[in-house]
């Protein structure tokens, strides 16, 4: 009894062993877990603290998240009425603001505001118009928005106008909203546009119906700019544009200023005919170059290039013989001037000039090559000269996208 007595006090104080070396390993587990508990929450809430940190700074260096850029999607105008007339458009652009750049009378704000912008086409107001008749050069329309998208990231706040006579399906104008967004943040840049449907019966005067647009917003763009829908238009364009403008004003002032305009020069590229450019056949293209198909009068100096008579220009400008443009550019100064000019009438919308025998036949050109150059530089109209910079020539010639009228004359 003695031995079963210690026996049983043996296992019962090893099972209190036991109990305790349980407990004490329970504890120390339990203590194990709140400390990885503590690592765990105070690494989480380092990584919060670190993260905060960074956004904060990239908040105060990236104006992309601290400022908001101009509405980017395009607002077509697609439910115009098509019966609208030659008068104006149904519904009007939204109105702009003040005008910036006009003439050089107020040179010394002018100045002011140029020194602090960056560029030239920074903050600058254009209203765009495009006579696009039908799908039938939607390709070479789509490349000439490219270019005034181009415009708005330059830092130019541009309201594009196509005229039409075609309805444009949805699948293409959300194909146009999605393609045509201008994410420049600056709130002075920005991209608008809108279809304006004509009827089909306008023909060839679909050409017509800018001029008006022009009148009815002068004092709300620093630039205007008609154009048909196959012309590259580029930022380098515009910018030169405004800078020979600027040049021209300040060497004969204001008012004289307005009896020249500076034009453009289209060009094509002479492309091999009949050839397809493979990996196998690019070598095609190595002599390729530019044709001015327009203007092969030889010799150029007198059959193509003509000096400008007036001395204060003559050292810095020529002229073309042909002053066909299919497009031009105008401030609002210059539109004045020439609303006004004797014989001119710029602001006046009319048929082109007819034979005179056959009134049915053009004696001057269609009447788009009417409404875009010949009543503007003919010398039985307006009469104002066009200008072409000698030094910065290359800057104010546009690709004619076609590329198929060079090969008229070989």
């Amino acid at each position: 009894n003695r031995y079963h007595t210690i026996a049983s006090m043996a296992i019962i104080a090893k099972g209190h062993h036991h109990t305790a070396s349980s407990t004490s390993r329970s504890k120390t587990s339990l203590s194990n877990i709140r400390l990885i508990l503590l690592l765990l929450t105070s690494f989480l809430f380092g990584i919060a603290i670190c993260s905060a940190l960074f956004l904060w700074q990239a908040h105060l260096t990236d104006p992309s998240l601290t400022t908001l850029h101009h509405v980017n999607h395009i607002p077509i105008n697609a439910n115009i009425n098509a019966n609208d007339n030659a008068n104006g458009i149904s519904q009007p652009l939204p109105p702009k603001g003040g005008v910036r750049y006009h003439s050089l009378e107020n040179q010394d704000a002018s100045d002011s505001s140029s020194s602090s912008s960056s560029s030239i086409l920074d903050g600058l107001k254009v209203l765009v118009t495009i006579a696009s008749y039908d799908f039938m050069q939607l390709p070479h329309l789509e490349e000439v928005l490219d270019g005034f998208q181009d415009l708005c990231y330059a830092g130019s706040m541009v309201d594009v106008v196509v005229h039409t006579t075609v309805i444009y399906p949805v699948a293409v104008i959300d194909m146009l909203n999605d393609r045509m967004r201008c994410n420049n943040p600056s709130p002075k840049a920005g991209l608008t546009m809108t279809f304006i449907l004509k009827p089909s019966s306008v023909r060839l005067h679909l050409v017509d119906f800018h001029r008006t647009m022009f009148y009815d917003r002068i004092d709300q763009y620093d630039l205007f700019v008609y154009t048909e829908d196959d012309i590259r238009i580029t930022p380098t364009t515009i910018a030169a544009y405004l800078h020979e403008t600027n040049r021209v004003q300040s060497l004969l002032g204001p008012v004289r200023s307005t009896d020249f305009n500076v034009g453009i020069v289209r060009y094509e590229y002479d492309f091999p005919e009949n050839v397809v450019i493979t990996d196998k056949t690019r070598h095609a293209t190595e002599n390729v170059t530019r044709v001015y198909w327009e203007h092969l009068g030889k010799p150029i100096f007198e059959k193509a290039v003509k000096r400008v008579h007036d001395p204060t220009l003559a050292p810095y400008y020529v002229s073309m013989n042909l002053h066909h443009q299919g497009m031009y550019l105008a401030t609002p100064y210059q539109l004045k001037a020439w609303k006004d000019r004797k014989n001119c009438e710029f602001d006046r919308v009319r048929d082109r000039p007819s034979a005179k025998n056959n009134p049915s036949q053009p004696s001057e050109g269609t009447q788009r090559v009417w409404m875009s150059s010949q009543m503007l530089y003919g010398s039985k109209h307006c009469a104002v000269t066009q200008l072409l910079p000698v030094e910065n020539f290359g800057q104010l010639t546009v690709l004619h996208l076609p590329n198929k009228n060079y090969r008229r004359v070989g």
